[in-house]
C-alpha cells in the first residue's frame, strides 16, 4: 500500500469520523421528500396495500370518525358495536373527521414515515453514539411496507425504545414522557402494546434485582451502598403512564372482557371469535420460519442480514477482551438483542404448537382468540436495531484510531468499514426498496395499472361508480341495505352505503350464524370455503361455490353466477334489498332478483351488476343487536 493511498484513506477516515458525530436527523426529511413525491403527483391514483388495509382497517377509522362516541356503527353488518371497529391509533381519528379519507391516510403515512425514521435514528444514536449507523438503520426501517392503518404499533417501536433509554438515563424527561403518551395513543394494546409493557416490566424487575444485588454486595464488603433511586423512579413512571394511556383508550374493550358489560351498561355480546379455530404448526418449522422470514404483517426482509450479524457476534465474543469499555457494553447489548429475537421466534413456535393451540381451542373468552404470539411484530424494528448494534462495537473501536500507518490500521479504518457495511446492506436495501410503497408508486406513475397490475386508491374505492349505483337506486342510503357477491364491501362503505356484510375481527356470533344461513347451501358445496368461514369468519361475505372466498372480481372478470343456492329469505331477514355483484347472475329471476343494470367507469377496478330483491322483505333489524 503506497503512502499516497494511505494518506487519502486517512483523510477519509477523519472526514467520516467528524461526520459521524454530527446530527444527521435531517436526512430523514430529505428521504421523506423523495418518497412522498410520487404520491403528491399521483394523488388518489397512488397505490397502497389493499389486503387487510384498504379493505378492512381503513373502515375502522372512516366509520368511527363518522360516528364519534356512538356505541353502534350502523353502516356495516346490520349495525355493529363500535368495539368491533376499534382503530389502532385513536389519535389519528380526528384526521378522518377533518380531511377526506385519502388525505387523512396520506397524513398518517407521512407521520409514520417521519416518526419511524426519527425514532430509529434517535434510538440507534443513543445506543451507538454513531450518526452514520443511525441513518443506515433508520433509512431502511422507514422504507419497510408496514401498514399505516396500524399506527405506530410497529413503526413506533424505536420511538418508545428511545423514550425508555432517556428515562433510564434521567435525560430529556419531558420529551420521553411525551413520546410515551404519543405511542400509547397511536398504537394498539393487543397488537404490540402488551409486548412493550411486558418488556418494560421485565426491565423494571431486572433493574430492581440489580439494585438489590449491588446493595447486598456492598454490605458484604462493609461498604456504604449508594444507589440512585431516580433511574428506577422514571422507568416506573414511564411504565405507569403507558399503561394508563392504554387503559383509558381501551376501557370499553377491557370492561367487556373483565365484566361482560360495555361502558354504557349494555351486556357484552358473544363474539364470533369464540368459534375461531387456532391452527397448529410443527414447532421447529414455526421457529425457523419466524426467525428467518418474520410473520404476517411484520415485513422485515432481514434474511440477508442474519449471517453478518451472527458472524459479528461470534467475532465479538472471540475478541471481547480487546474491545474498549464502550464497545464491550455495545457488544453485550447486541448479544441481548439477539437473545430477544431468538426468544420471540421460540415463543412463536410454542404458541403455534399442537398442545398450546389445542388448549386455546378448548377454552372460551379472551384467551381463546388473543394472539399473544404477535410479539413478532417487534421484528421489523428489532432486526435493524440488531444490525446497528452488531456493527457498533467494531465501529466504536475503529473510529478512535489516530493514525493509519500500517496495513492493519488501513484495513480496519472507517472508509473500509463504511464500504463493508454498504456491501452488507446493499442486498437488503435492494429488497426493501423493491417492496416499498415508494417503488410501487414510482412504477405506477411511469407505467400505469395496465402494465403494473396495481390497484390504485381511486380505482379501488371507485367513487364515481358508487355514485352511479346510488343514483340508480335513487333512495336515501340509510333506508336500505346491500350485500356483495364476489366484490369487497369496503368501497360501498366508504361511499356511505349500509351493508349486511363486512370485514370485522369482532362482531356478534349471533350475526355470523344468521349470515351463515344465507350461504349455507353454497358452503355445503365448497368444503374449503366452509372451513374459511366457519373457522375464521372475520370476512362475513356472500361466499359461494363458484368464486369461493374470492372478493376481488374485477370488471374484466368472466365469472357468471348460476345455480347459487342462497337462502334469499334469510338474506331479506337481515334487511338486504340490493346485491352488488362482480359477475352477472344468469338465473336472477329464479332467485327472486331483478336486474337493474351493469355499471362501471373508465378508472374503476370494479364492474358491478346491480340486483334488487323483488319479493317482500322483513323489516330492517334493530341496529342495537347485541
Amino acid at each position: 500500500m503506497t503512502g499516497k493511498i494511505a494518506g487519502w484513506i486517512e483523510r477519509l477516515h477523519h472526514i467520516i469520523r467528524k461526520t459521524d458525530g454530527l446530527p444527521l436527523w435531517w436526512v430523514g426529511l430529505l428521504l421523506f421528500c423523495i418518497v412522498i413525491s410520487p404520491n403528491l403527483i399521483l394523488g388518489e391514483g397512488s397505490v397502497f396495500t389493499v389486503h387487510d388495509q384498504l379493505d378492512e382497517s381503513m373502515m375502522n377509522y372512516v366509520l368511527t370518525a363518522r360516528h364519534p362516541g356512538e356505541g353502534i356503527i350502523p353502516e356495516m353488518l346490520g349495525g355493529i358495536n363500535a368495539s368491533g371497529l376499534a382503530p389502532s391509533a385513536v389519535l389519528f381519528i380526528p384526521l378522518y373527521r377533518l380531511l377526506p379519507p385519502f388525505y387523512a391516510f396520506l397524513c398518517t403515512y407521512s407521520l409514520l414515515f417521519l416518526g419511524g425514521f426519527l425514532g430509529m435514528y434517535l434510538a440507534v444514536r443513543e445506543l451507538t453514539d454513531s450518526s452514520i449507523l443511525a441513518v443506515a438503520a433508520a433509512g431502511l426501517f422507514c422504507m419497510l411496507p408496514l401498514y399505516p392503518v396500524y399506527g405506530f404499533s410497529q413503526m413506533g417501536i424505536p420511538m418508545i425504545l428511545y423514550a425508555f433509554l432517556c428515562l433510564s438515563k434521567k435525560k430529556r424527561i419531558p420529551i420521553a414522557l411525551t413520546l410515551v403518551t404519543i405511542f400509547g395513543l397511536t398504537s394498539h394494546l393487543v397488537y404490540t402494546g402488551y409486548a412493550v409493557l411486558g418488556l418494560w416490566l421485565l426491565a423494571l424487575t431486572t433493574t430492581a434485582l440489580q439494585r438489590k444485588i449491588n446493595m447486598h454486595a456492598h454490605r458484604l464488603k462493609g461498604e456504604a451502598a449508594y444507589t440512585d433511586p431516580g433511574t428506577q423512579k422514571w422507568i416506573l413512571a414511564g411504565f405507569i403512564l403507558l399503561l394508563s394511556v392504554y387503559l383509558l383508550t381501551n376501557l370499553s374493550l377491557i370492561t367487556e372482557i373483565l365484566f361482560g358489560r360495555s361502558l354504557n351498561g349494555q351486556a357484552a355480546y358473544v363474539s364470533h371469535r369464540e368459534e375461531m379455530v387456532n391452527g397448529a404448526m410443527p414447532f421447529g418449522r414455526a421457529v425457523r420460519d419466524m426467525f428467518m422470514s418474520s410473520g404476517q404483517h411484520a415485513f422485515t426482509y432481514h434474511e440477508k442480514l442474519i449471517l453478518p450479524i451472527v458472524l459479528s457476534l461470534i467475532l465479538g465474543g472471540i475478541f471481547y477482551r480487546k474491545l474498549n469499555r464502550q464497545a464491550k457494553g455495545q457488544y453485550l447489548t447486541a448479544l441481548g438483542g439477539m437473545a430477544i429475537l431468538l426468544f420471540i421466534a421460540v415463543f412463536y413456535g410454542v404458541c403455534k404448537s399442537g398442545p398450546v393451540t389445542a388448549w386455546k381451542n378448548n377454552v372460551t373468552g379472551f384467551l381463546h382468540y388473543f394472539q399473544i404470539e404477535r410479539f413478532y411484530w417487534l421484528y421489523p424494528a428489532g432486526w435493524y436495531l440488531e444490525f446497528a448494534m452488531a456493527a457498533s462495537y467494531w465501529w466504536t473501536t475503529t473510529k478512535k484510531a489516530a493514525s493509519l500507518c500500517s496495513l492493519k490500521a488501513i484495513l480496519s479504518s472507517l472508509p473500509i468499514q463504511c464500504a463493508a457495511i454498504a456491501l452488507i446492506l446493499l442486498p437488503t436495501a435492494n429488497t426493501v426498496l423493491h417492496n416499498s410503497d415508494f417503488y410501487r408508486n414510482v412504477n405506477q406513475k411511469n407505467n400505469g395499472s395496465g402494465i403494473t397490475g396495481y390497484i390504485s386508491w381511486e380505482s379501488y374505492y371507485s367513487e364515481e361508480l358508487m355514485e352511479q349505483l346510488e343514483q340508480a337506486i335513487g333512495r336515501k342510503m340509510s333506508d336500505y341495505r346491500i350485500a356483495h357477491l364476489g366484490v369487497s364491501p369496503a368501497p360501498s362503505l366508504m361511499h356511505g352505503f349500509y351493508t349486511v356484510d363486512g370485514y370485522s375481527n369482532n362482531y356478534p356470533l349471533e350475526y355470523k350464524n344468521a349470515f351463515r344461513r344465507v350461504i349455507a347451501g353454497e358452503l355445503d358445496k365448497s368444503p374449503e370455503t366452509a372451513v374459511y368461514f366457519d373457522k375464521w369468519g372475520n370476512r362475513c361475505y356472500l361466499f359461494n361455490s363458484l368464486s369461493g372466498n374470492y372478493w376481488m372480481l374485477s370488471k374484466d372478470s368472466s365469472v357468471v353466477y348460476e345455480g347459487l343456492e342462497f337462502d334469499m329469505q334469510a338474506l331479506r331477514d337481515l334487511g338486504c334489498e340490493y346485491i352488488f355483484s362482480g359477475g352477472e347472475i344468469a338465473d336472477a329471476d329464479r332467485m327472486g332478483l331483478e336486474s337493474l343494470g351493469y355499471f362501471d367507469t373508465e378508472d374503476s377496478y370494479w364492474g358491478i351488476w346491480l340486483y334488487a330483491l323483488t319479493q317482500t322483505q322483513s323489516a330492517i333489524p334493530d341496529n342495537t343487536m347485541p
